[in-house]
């Protein structure tokens, strides 16, 4: 990332050679030693460049530029630099002197106030950001697109969710972003935001509502097809809270480990418990998950002893890597056995339990980003859908996914 800000900065030089050379030519009435001088705060800022000292080759090339017709779009590269730099205080001083500058045509004006609007949600000063980019919105140019897409960043931080769904749907009526499924999938889960609002304060009506909404945007949604099941379940609809927890399984295999819960209290509640059992089996062999392979351990240990429990779990880490498969089978391997192979057994559970202890569970596909809790958007990178179980890890946590 250094080395991409270094060549940046390499071009805007060159660019700024280029003007500070027309500047020196075209104009021979300036005043005395102004051109020399412009040329020696260029050569300064060359020299600091390939000094590697990035930041006071910003600050002389910003000197050495007179804002005009010529130097308004280096000014705008400069000070999206200094903001990637983290230097957003000098970003917002570069992009205001620009918006200040009289009778700016209107595409730089609205340029300037997106990189202004820009800086401010650096800066975490958001209700700036957001007066600028509606006047960008308000001046209707091929600018109000790249406004949309910024204020439904700040709605989704202040949590304005109908905000943000109106945004959302303002820039799906363009044929350029009419099939983004970043967009699509960022509007369903704004509704299913409000859907849980409803669901905490009980009104199951409203809340359906707003799950229908998300179906318009993403007719898959996973989010909305388990908000609907916990519904069903809540309503003491079982059956239907089951079908919908199957559509999720068939749609997404990887969030089994959230189905399973529910799903156990369905069939319980049905008095289906041999089914259920059925279907943990198919997900073992299908799907070959973990969570579902301890669980049906686990039951099969109840019901007929540790023996069948033992060789289920042996069958599946033939085929499937899991350290909490392999520490559930050491534990039940303890039993039974004499006290030297105990011994060794439980030396051997506890390197494992070691290595697993702190581990993350879930990681970003977007950035990278390890947690041990599951995000329907990302802490990290704030894009929704991406991150996913690690291989060989399970998901012990919820149920429910954590909101961001």
């Amino acid at each position: 990332m250094e080395s991409l800000s270094f060549y940046a900065l390499l071009l805007i030089a060159i660019i700024a050679g280029w003007l500070l050379g027309r500047l020196g030519t075209s104009k021979p009435a300036r005043p005395k030693a102004s051109s020399s001088d412009l040329f020696q705060d260029y050569f300064v800022g060359l020299n600091y460049l390939l000094n590697d000292e990035p930041d006071e080759a910003i600050d002389t090339f910003i000197k050495a530029l007179q804002i005009n017709s010529e130097t308004i779009e280096t000014h705008l590269a400069l000070g999206a630099l200094l903001r990637r730099r983290g230097k957003v205080d000098k970003a917002i001083n570069v992009h205001q002197a620009l918006l200040a500058r009289p009778h700016l045509e209107r595409d730089f004006s609205n340029s300037v106030r997106l990189q202004l609007a820009l800086n401010y949600i650096a800066a975490g000063l958001l209700d700036r950001a957001e007066r600028l980019l509606k006047e960008v919105l308000d001046d209707g140019g091929e600018a109000k697109w790249d406004a949309l897409r910024h204020l439904i960043t700040i709605y989704q931080t202040e949590k304005e969710w109908e905000n943000a769904i109106a945004c959302s749907s303002q820039l799906l009526k363009s044929p350029q972003f009419r099939k983004d499924p970043t967009l699509l999938g960022g509007a369903a889960h704004y509704c299913c935001e409000i859907a849980e609002q409803h669901l905490h304060a009980n009104q199951y009506a409203q809340a359906r509502t707003e799950i229908k909404r998300a179906f318009t945007f993403e007719r898959k949604s996973i989010r909305g097809m388990l908000l609907l099941a916990d519904i069903e379940r809540r309503a003491g609809k079982y059956k239907a809270a089951v079908k919908e927890l199957l559509r999720v399984r068939a749609a997404k295999p990887e969030f089994i480990a959230q189905l399973l819960e529910p799903l156990a209290s369905c069939h319980e509640s049905l008095g289906a418990s041999a089914d259920f059992e059925k279907l943990l089996k198919a997900m073992v062999l299908e799907d070959s998950n973990t969570e579902a392979a301890l669980m049906l351990a686990k039951m099969t240990s109840e019901r007929v002893g540790s023996a069948e429990a033992i060789a289920l779990l042996r069958k599946h880490l033939t085929h499937s890597s899991s350290k909490s498969a392999l520490i559930e089978l050491l534990r039940l391997q303890l039993d039974g056995v004499d006290e030297n192979v105990a011994s060794s057994l439980k030396s051997l559970l506890s390197l494992v339990e070691a290595q697993s202890q702190g581990s993350s569970e879930y990681r970003c596909h977007q950035c990278g980003f390890e947690t041990k809790s599951f995000f329907w958007m990302c802490p990290s990178c704030k894009q929704w859908d991406k991150i996913r179980p690690i291989f060989g890890m399970t998901n012990r946590q919820t149920s429910n996914a954590e909101k961001a």
